[in-house]
């Protein structure tokens, strides 16, 4: 294994943003298509506490069952990252992460229920943000395709 250096070291313990990603099934127990509906409620409820949500509309998720065979089933994946300012002191950015991770770990338990999980895979990780720049259009073509309901 190699060593890190202590500025590495130093480097992460400055990551304050926060990436927050629940996996939701696509399909219920019995192999029914869970309504987009149901899943869009679940996506605006993150965007509002974020401020923005990222939608991988399908994943393959595996497992090996008690038989030894593998089993896959179609998942969403949903995450958002918060951007915490350096300029906030560390006392109301723990708050903020605090809050945070209360949203997401019920916001879990609530797609468990709801869509019928025995278990719903919720992750948090420190990560580093940044937005680049690009060049801003007035007018985007509307495409006229609903791409949640077409992908999800």
């Amino acid at each position: 294994m190699a060593m890190q250096s202590t500025d590495a070291i130093s480097d992460l313990r400055v990551i304050n943003d926060m990436k927050y990603s629940i996996i939701i099934p696509k399909y219920d127990n019995s192999g029914r298509k869970i309504k987009t509906e149901k899943i869009a409620e679940k996506v605006k409820k993150m965007a509002k506490q974020f401020g923005g949500v990222t939608v991988i509309p399908s994943i393959l998720g595996c497992w090996e069952n008690e038989k030894g065979n593998l089993v896959c089933e179609e998942n969403a994946e949903i995450y958002s990252i918060r951007d915490i300012d350096g300029n906030i002191k560390p006392s109301e950015r723990q708050i903020i992460i605090n809050n945070d991770l209360d949203f997401i770990l019920t916001l879990g338990e609530e797609i468990g229920r709801d869509l019928g999980q025995a278990a719903v895979l919720v992750s948090n990780a420190r990560t580093e943000t940044t937005f680049v720049s690009g060049e801003y259009k007035d007018t985007i073509k509307d495409t006229g395709v609903d791409w949640f309901k077409k992908l999800i």
